[in-house]
């Protein structure tokens, strides 16, 4: 009898257990204990962009009542967060406070709601309320402050990462930075890659312990955390890590790397859409990238092929003045053994199409036209003639 009563015990405890742990979405859309007139305001209406709009009773070009905004910015309590991303869950109210913010204003008191809702018990409304605080107040030091003493006793891993994504611009202000590289070690792959971003970010140059940062991050566990940083790193505008960029991209394992370090150096050497860096070294393992053969589905990466089809006209005269590597000529001979390779995937084909298009000339892109059409065995033929079809008809 004993037995059959532990028997049931534990199977309650196993329920009970099973419960708890499918509450990853329950848990974020509780009813909120808030028992405030703009939560009450909140939960009168269906949870909807209509429901959302039609809250709003102030007439059109007035500043909204203090218990409508707050009420708006409430509204995320009620939205799962998606723990694997440290994302909110697709929701209506981006849409329904731009179609209200459209016609009202905001209140006088915007301020001090927004301030209150830096504390507000559900991590959804507080993560949300750091973005908007640094962009109503703009981050002063006092502000910083602020912000970083409320976040130094925050343990809400999603609020953590909107933290550092407030700060991200922040870090030459000594207590941003405090906080923001105080996240490295985080056990959250998604708080390290946000914190990779603050790293890179030209704001950061100069900032103490920013270099060794990026080097932790570019040799990060989680491939996801490494991207952000080595597509980022160039931002700092720092030349020594070029052999970090070419070690990834001589290692072809590593290929859904590649872009990403190709976007540093081109940052580092063409420097869109400011056109003022300019670095040889990145533009010799650029080209040494891109002129690796054989050429495969996936190397060279085929987003990393068509960078120079942008450029920013009022600056790029004075940036290729100073950038005396640059060769047009060169640059779009090897665009075009790109264009016409068939063993490259084709995608990265257009985009070489696409640069010789911005760069070169009609007859450049004819010569390309011929040289593919002469190669029957390419199994990708019609797309790429297609891409520069499109191109010569403009």
């Amino acid at each position: 009898m004993k037995k059959i009563l532990f028997m049931f015990s534990m199977a309650a405890v196993l329920l009970g257990m099973t419960a708890c742990g499918n509450k990853t979405k329950t848990d974020a859309t509780a009813e909120n204990s808030d028992e405030s007139p703009a939560m009450k305001l909140l939960n009168s209406v269906e949870f909807s962009e209509e429901g959302l709009v039609s809250m709003i009773t102030t007439p059109a070009d007035q500043p909204l009542s203090d218990d409508e905004y707050e009420a708006l910015w409430l509204a995320y309590s009620k939205v799962p967060i998606n723990q694997g991303k440290l994302e909110l869950e697709s929701n209506p109210i981006g849409r329904a406070r731009t179609a209200i913010m459209k016609n009202h204003k905001r209140p006088s008191n915007a301020s001090a709601i927004q301030e209150k809702l830096l504390t507000n018990p559900s991590p959804q409304v507080r993560g949300m309320a750091m973005g908007q605080f640094s962009s109503l107040f703009g981050l002063s030091k006092e502000n910083v402050a602020k912000l970083t003493g409320i976040l130094a006793n925050e343990q809400d891993p999603f609020v953590i990462k909107e933290g550092v994504r407030a700060l991200s611009n922040e870090l030459k202000k000594e207590d941003a930075a405090k906080f923001v590289l105080g996240q490295l070690k985080s056990d959250n792959k998604n708080i390290r890659k946000v914190v990779a971003w603050a790293v890179g970010n030209y704001w950061s140059i100069g900032v103490p312990g920013v270099t060794d940062a990026a080097k932790t991050l570019i040799n990060d566990k989680d491939d996801d955390v490494r991207g952000a940083m080595l597509g980022s790193v160039g931002k700092l505008e720092d030349e020594s890590f070029i052999p970090e960029l070419v070690k990834v991209l001589n290692d072809d394992k590593q290929y859904k790397l590649h872009a990403d370090c190709m976007r540093s150096l081109y940052k580092l050497w063409y420097d869109f859409p400011f056109h003022k860096h300019t670095s040889k070294a990145a533009y010799d393992a650029t080209i040494a990238y891109l002129s690796k053969k054989p050429r495969t589905e996936n190397v060279p990466a085929w987003n990393s092929v068509g960078e120079l089809r942008t450029q920013a006209e009022s600056s790029f005269g004075a940036w290729k003045a100073k950038a005396t590597y640059f060769k047009v000529d060169e640059y779009i001979k090897l665009m075009t053994d790109i264009a016409t390779d068939a063993n490259a995937n084709w995608l990265g084909r257009s985009g070489a199409i696409d640069v010789i298009d911005k760069l070169g000339t009609k007859a450049d892109l004819e010569k390309v036209q011929s040289a593919v059409k002469a190669n029957a065995a390419d199994k990708k033929q019609n797309l790429v003639l297609s891409a520069i079809e499109r191109k010569l008809k403009k």
